[in-house]
């Protein structure tokens, strides 16, 4: 029986919780929320592996969704945590202009001044407030810090066959392969060092597979909207299954003869998991060389078998060196060129090649 007296308490669902809070949040005179941190923003961040590993393709898919919202435009790839060396930076710098004998300044007081800075880019990030951000970035640098400045957030980090990343990055870019192979193995090694060290409750982190979304969309989405609370019913999974592509680095559409961003209806043909099965098999056992053992952690199958035999060790080692000294080169001389176009920019301006700085 319930009390005749007294509070009733009864437990909502934080979708629902989110959006009572959100209508007390709001001044009904102007349409601005009063106060950011009556309502927490629970925000949505996909963080890619590395660039061409389907954060565009995912986004996409969650804008879908009524409760999701865009990050303010034009603002497609926020790269906080990329950056973030600046923000602890700064907190640094501050902290060490505070006297010691105001008082003392514990670790709690840190760990608020990193959320608060985190709290301020949600909310210049947030503007239709009544849905939640949702926000990306094709990279995992300093994915470790994700939860210092964003405890509150949930985070889903996107991954992708690396094969089919090293193939995509040379055709976009024209990375050399082990470039690329090396990227998305360093990559995947942040991965998993923050998959060992997470303290945070799981339900605010989930690893998804690019390729999973191929070949299961319904169920790979339900999966998403389980772990962000969000309503599976209003999504629309026939559009979702219409979703035309962007950026292929090989399907470009007609007329197209290069990557580009607008949308290109999808073909019965498109396949994006099978162009490095092309490979030859010194490629494949490259790439087992460099990045195999990552390739493996994720659940993706091998093409080949581990280099064991001393003689192609060695080859791949000497490989291994020779990347690195042109990589070395590489970098020597590009670091000449902005010392030296420093002390001719002068000259280059009177001959008209480079233009006058304002």
């Amino acid at each position: 029986m319930l009390p005749t007296e007294g509070p009733v308490c009864v437990a909502l669902p934080r979708s629902v919780a989110r959006t009572i809070l959100m209508r007390l949040a709001i001044d009904r005179s102007t349409g601005v929320p009063l106060v950011f941190d009556i309502m927490r923003p629970d925000p949505i961040f996909i963080l890619g592996i590395m660039p061409r590993s389907g954060t565009n393709y995912l986004w996409d898919l969650l804008c879908l969704h009524p409760q999701c919202a865009p990050a303010r435009s034009p603002i497609r790839e926020d790269f906080f945590l990329e950056a973030s060396d600046h923000l602890l930076g700064y907190i640094r710098d501050v902290e060490e202009r505070w006297d010691p004998m105001w008082g003392e300044f514990g670790e709690d007081l840190t760990r608020l001044f990193r959320e608060s800075l985190g709290d301020g880019l949600v909310s210049y990030l947030w503007v239709e407030r009544e849905r939640r951000l949702l926000s990306k970035t094709p990279s995992v640098r300093h994915l470790d810090r994700f939860f210092t400045f964003f405890p509150r957030a949930s985070l889903i980090v996107l991954v992708r066959d690396g094969r089919s990343v090293v193939q995509s990055c040379m055709s976009t870019f024209g990375w050399d392969f082990d470039r690329a192979a090396r990227s998305w193995a360093a990559a995947a090694n942040e991965i998993r060092r923050f998959q060992s060290k997470i303290r945070r409750p799981t339900d605010r982190y989930l690893l998804v597979r690019y390729e999973d979304l191929l070949d299961d969309l319904r169920g790979s989405l339900s999966g998403i909207f389980r772990f962000l609370d969000l309503d599976e019913e209003p999504y629309d999974f026939e559009a979702s299954a219409r979703l035309p592509v962007r950026g292929s680095s090989f399907y470009f559409g007609p007329g197209r003869e290069s990557v580009h961003w607008e949308p290109v209806e999808r073909s019965p043909d498109f396949d994006p998991k099978a162009r490095w099965r092309a490979w030859p098999r010194r490629l494949h056992e490259r790439f087992e060389w460099l990045a195999g053992e990552q390739l493996r952690f994720f659940g993706y199958p091998d093409q080949t078998e581990p280099v064991r035999r001393p003689g192609r060790m060695i080859a791949h080692r000497l490989a291994d060196w020779m990347w690195l000294a042109r990589s070395t080169g590489r970098r020597f001389v590009f670091r000449m060129r902005i010392r030296a176009g420093g002390g001719t920019r002068p000259l280059r301006e009177r001959l008209g090649i480079a233009k006058p700085r304002v």
